[in-house]
C-alpha cells in the first residue's frame, strides 16, 4: 500500500484522453508504494472514483475505462523503447504490472525521475496535489536548479562536447560578464564586448546551458549549441529562437562569433508525438523527458574520457534527493 493520488478524471473521455497522465499516474503510483509496484487496474479504481455518477451508459463505460488501461500501457512501452536502461519502471508481459526498478537509481534513471516528479507539479498536473509526498517550495526551487545541471550534461551528450551551465544563479556563483569571458576564451570565436543600451545586471539573457564540440584546430565552425532550460507550465510562450540570432550575439559581442548556435529547448514534459513536431517548429530542437535521461546517462562516457561538464558533480546530491524522496509516501502511511 501507498498514499492515495489524485487522478484527474476530466483528462479523459470524448477523445481528449490524456494517457501520458495516466501512465504518470501509474509511475508515481509504484514509487511511492510500499512493494514498489502498481496495477494498471488502479487506473480503473481510480477512474470509477472519479466518474461513478458521469456514465449512462455501460457500454461508453467500459469502453473508455479499457481505452485509459491500453493507453497508458501503449505510452509506459513507448517510454521503456526510448529510453531503454534509463526508465526507471518495467512493465510486465501482459501489461497488468508496472514496477519500480530503480531503487539502485543510476543518473540516467534519477533524470527521469526528476522529470516525472516536475511534471506532476501542481502548476502543470494535479497528480500529486494536496498530498504528504508534494515538494515544498523550498524542495521545488532545488528540482528546478538540479534540472538545470541534468540539462547540461544532456546537451553536453547531445552534440558530444564541453558544456557550462550558465542560467543564474550558476553554480560557480560567477556574474554574467565574468561567466560569458570564461566561456569565450574556450571558444575564440567572437570577443565579448556589450552593446550600446544593453541590460547593466543582466542575469542570463535567457540562456541556460552552452555545450560546444570543439575540433583540434581551434578554429570556428564547430558544432555549437545554446538552450533555454524551463520548467514551468508556461514553458512553450518561452522561445529564444529569435532571440539567440538576433539579440544575443549582437548585445554581449564586439565582434560576433561566425559560428552558428544551435538553438534548443530542454522540459521535463511528456509530449504527444502529432504535437512535438510543432514543438520543434516554434522552439529549435527539443529535448523532453523520453530524450534528456538518456543522454545523461551517455554523458557519464565523456566524463569518464575527461569532458568538461559544469555542474555534473552536483547531480549526486539529486540522486540522494530522489532516493529520501521516494520513502516519503511510506512514511505518510
Amino acid at each position: 500500500m501507498g498514499i492515495a493520488l489524485y487522478f484527474p478524471q476530466d483528462e479523459f473521455g470524448k477523445g481528449q484522453s490524456n494517457f501520458d497522465l495516466a501512465a504518470d499516474y501509474l509511475e508515481l503510483t509504484a514509487f511511492f508504494s510500499a512493494d514498489r509496484i502498481a496495477f494498471t487496474t488502479d487506473l480503473v479504481n481510480a477512474e470509477e472514483i472519479g466518474a461513478e455518477e458521469d456514465y449512462f451508459d455501460v457500454d461508453e463505460e467500459m469502453t473508455n475505462r479499457e481505452e485509459i488501461v491500453s493507453g497508458a500501457v501503449a505510452r509506459v512501452s513507448g517510454r521503456i523503447h526510448s529510453l531503454g536502461s534509463s526508465y526507471p519502471f518495467e512493465i510486465d508481459d501482459n501489461g497488468d504490472v508496472l514496477a519500480f526498478t530503480g531503487m539502485e537509481l543510476t543518473i540516467g534513471q534519477a533524470a527521469y525521475l526528476l522529470c516525472l516528479v516536475l511534471s506532476n507539479l501542481k502548476s502543470v498536473s494535479p497528480v500529486l496535489d494536496g498530498t504528504p509526498v508534494y515538494p515544498s517550495e523550498a524542495e521545488i526551487c532545488s528540482l528546478r536548479q538540479y534540472f538545470q545541471y541534468f540539462a547540461t550534461a544532456a546537451l553536453a551528450a547531445e552534440i558530444r562536447g564541453q558544456a557550462w551551465s550558465f542560467g543564474f544563479p550558476r553554480p560557480d556563483t560567477s556574474d554574467f560578464n565574468t561567466k560569458l569571458e570564461d566561456i569565450w576564451r574556450v571558444l575564440k570565436d567572437g570577443r565579448v564586448q556589450s552593446a550600446r543600451g544593453a541590460p547593466t545586471y543582466p542575469k542570463d539573457d535567457q540562456i541556460d546551458v552552452f555545450a560546444a564540440r570543439l575540433h583540434p584546430d581551434g578554429l570556428p565552425g564547430f558544432l555549437f549549441a545554446a538552450a533555454q532550460v524551463a520548467t514551468g507550465a508556461n514553458w512553450q510562450a518561452k522561445s529564444i529562437y529569435s532571440h539567440l540570432t538576433k539579440v544575443f550575439p549582437s548585445r554581449w559581442f564586439g565582434e560576433q562569433p561566425v559560428t552558428t548556435m544551435v538553438c534548443y529547448h530542454i522540459i521535463p514534459f511528456s509530449r504527444a508525438d502529432d504535437s512535438f513536431f510543432d514543438d520543434v517548429r516554434v522552439l529549435g530542437n527539443v529535448l523532453h523527458r523520453l530524450r534528456v535521461p538518456y543522454r545523461v546517462q551517455e554523458a557519464v562516457m565523456l566524463i569518464e574520457q575527461g569532458v568538461l561538464i559544469e555542474a555534473f558533480d552536483l547531480l549526486p546530491k539529486a540522486v540522494q534527493w530522489l532516493k529520501t524522496y521516494s520513502r516519503r509516501g511510506l512514511e505518510a502511511v
